[in-house]
């Protein structure tokens, strides 16, 4: 009589879960969920109070907050760079106008391509949060893509004759409108890129570096294996970035031929958008209470799902103990 084999089949070790080259440590739907919303949030409440912001013109130079650039960039550079750049998108593109109690409709989409992808190259520009000299390209990374794609936009729409009035304001000539694109376009490099994002920046990120990733149960960023720059399904992000670009233009361009011609209403790019008037109706104190409750809201769910994956970490904790003893 032949015994049994008593040996065990050999256990094979669990294979490590994918890692994404643009996110290198993994983040979970209840992470995701947290960064988005506190990057909406944050963005969406911050780009309110930057247009209730005055603004001067010295000649031809205006001198305007155009957003706080710092706010995307600090996030982007400790959290996700994905998740940050959609947040920051969909805040400026939707959320700041629906609390304002407007939409612009399907033209935002200009505005939300140029942001997210500024955004998304601003966080992968950092590897290391504690670096001044990566924060302020990363700032001036963001800026940069968000106006020049504007500016090019602009001239697009100039050269396409769709937008006269820019034309006549600029003296007449296409060059006389890119050069007024230009010093634009410096202006919002000092004043966005610089002051309100490089250097605010450069002060707030490395002093955030390490604590406010543990509240969200992420690690801080190693400056080893830091995010990638890649695009959706294996596609190279530079041609992802160029098809958004000119997906943006083309919105623009046509959201001003729509006006130009008079087709306000049956316009595509106005689809969905309305205006509840809510400053002419309750007064010019609107806009801060709608920052207030719009960042009051965004926290309390940042809050409760950073509680409700911290008591189901604690109660598979609990559980994986048990069943040690």
């Amino acid at each position: 009589m032949t015994s049994s084999p008593t040996t065990e089949p050999a256990r094979t070790e669990p294979r490590p879960p994918h890692r994404r080259a643009h996110d290198p440590h993994g983040v979970s739907g209840s992470q995701k969920l947290m960064i988005l919303v506190l990057s909406m949030t944050l963005f969406g409440v911050a780009d309110i109070v930057a247009d209730m912001l005055p603004s001067f013109e010295v000649g031809p130079l205006e001198f305007e907050v155009a957003y706080f650039a710092f706010i995307p960039v600090v996030l982007a550079a400790l959290l996700s760079p994905l998740w940050v750049a959609l947040g920051v998108a969909i805040g400026e593109a939707v959320i700041a106008d629906l609390l304002l109690g407007s939409f612009g409709g399907f033209g935002e989409l200009e505005g939300f391509l140029q942001l997210f992808i500024g955004t998304y190259v601003a966080g992968c520009l950092v590897k290391d949060p504690r670096k001044v000299s990566q924060l302020f390209a990363a700032a001036l990374a963001l800026v940069s893509i968000d106006k020049v794609s504007s500016a090019i936009i602009d001239v697009a729409k100039v050269a396409v004759g769709v937008d006269p009035e820019t034309l006549d304001d600029a003296g007449g000539t296409l060059a006389a409108v890119a050069i007024s694109e230009t010093l634009e376009l410096v202006m919002a490099l000092i004043i966005t890129g610089v002051v309100f994002g490089g250097l605010a920046a450069a002060w707030l990120a490395p002093r955030l570096y390490g604590k406010i990733e543990p509240l969200m149960g992420l690690r801080p960023r190693d400056p080893q294996n830091p995010p990638r720059l890649v695009g959706p399904w294996g596609l190279s992000f530079w041609w992802v970035a160029v098809l958004g670009i000119l997906l943006a233009a083309t919105m623009g361009v046509l959201s001003q031929w729509e006006e130009f011609v008079g087709r306000e209403d049956d316009a595509v790019t106005t689809v969905g958008s309305f205006d509840a008037e809510l400053a002419d109706t309750y007064g010019a104190n609107v806009p801060w209470i709608a920052a207030l409750v719009g960042l009051v809201v965004g926290l309390a769910v940042v809050l409760t799902v950073a509680a409700l994956v911290r008591r189901r970490r604690d109660a598979r904790a609990a559980l994986d103990s048990d069943g040690g003893r």
